[in-house]
């Protein structure tokens, strides 16, 4: 369950999922590891929240490559 209720608007819930994934590189610059996690879980939930049929692919692709990214980050920790 979301911390805190979001628009039903599709289209603004996409715009809030990419400034979530915005905030993690925001967050690995500064070497915030966790926060970037912490910002990851809400972005996706976001982005699966949406309803069927309003999917976009590039924030697919970005959601995923981030995870890869964290995934990366943490294996070295």
């Amino acid at each position: 369950m979301m911390a805190f209720p979001l628009p039903a608007d599709p289209e603004y819930r996409k715009f809030v999922v990419t400034a979530w994934l915005d905030d993690i590189e925001d967050r690995l610059k500064t070497n915030q590891v966790q926060e970037a996690e912490a910002s990851w879980r809400i972005a996706n939930e976001i982005y699966l929240s949406l309803p069927p049929g309003c999917g976009d692919s590039n924030i697919e692709n970005w959601i995923f490559s981030q995870r890869v990214k964290l995934d990366k980050r943490s294996q070295k920790l």
